[in-house]
């Protein structure tokens, strides 16, 4: 599927305001209390996490997305820079992407998010026609409190094609990776207040299943 650049935009507008939304405070149901029946500000009722693990999947399917489109050499320049520029702002800062190939052996290097995903619109260099397919839904854990607020892990599945002008497939893959989820309350820079949101972090490959490779 072929993007325009407004609906990229309106696809990042969603994105945006989603984190501020509902999601973080929910007025039909009580907030954790302390012992003196203090609302506690540092945590999340049991709701309020299954809702912000629903947000996690949306921003994982998001990114999935960016990344279809940035690999696709059918998409237009300005539609894939913006696809870069939007997915980097899902992700904390200086969080890293693992890569993995199989040749002779399985080989996995780390690049920071944003070195990758220049290095995957890059890709039309080597292949003629690239795909970046996505199956199975991703699997979200539960939540785990730390001093700052929630982690968690998303793992997704996804399969990688890449093509020669011809039509023939040069190297294909299948790869499961396991990607870090940071929740906790910043500062909205829209709504100058704190809220609660998701980031996602770093990503390292799981598993990775070699289909075809051609010299």
């Amino acid at each position: 599927m072929r993007y325009t650049l407004y609906q990229l935009l309106m696809l990042m507008f969603i994105i945006s305001f989603c984190p501020v939304s509902s999601y973080a405070q929910d007025q039909h149901e009580s907030l954790p209390v302390d012992q003196n029946g203090n609302v506690n500000e540092d945590k999340l009722s049991p709701k309020q996490l299954r809702d912000f693990q629903e947000l996690v999947e949306l921003k994982v399917a998001e990114f999935q997305n960016f990344l279809s489109i940035i690999s696709d050499p059918k998409q237009s320049d300005q539609t894939r820079e913006l696809a870069i520029e939007n997915a980097l702002r899902l992700f904390m800062p200086n969080s890293t992407m693992q890569v993995g190939s199989v040749k002779n052996k399985t080989l996995i290097k780390e690049y920071p998010l944003s070195i990758y995903l220049r290095r995957l619109k890059n890709l039309e260099k080597k292949y003629f026609d690239i795909s970046i397919t996505f199956y199975d839904l991703a699997l979200i854990n539960d939540w785990e409190k730390t001093n700052t607020g929630y982690v968690t892990t998303a793992t997704y599945f996804q399969r990688f094609q890449g093509k020669s002008r011809d039509g023939k497939i040069m190297y294909e893959d299948k790869t499961s990776k396991n990607m870090d989820v940071d929740l906790r309350n910043r500062k909205d820079p829209f709504y100058e207040e704190n809220k609660w949101t998701v980031l996602l972090g770093d990503i390292r490959v799981a598993e990775i299943t070699p289909k075809k490779s051609v010299q």
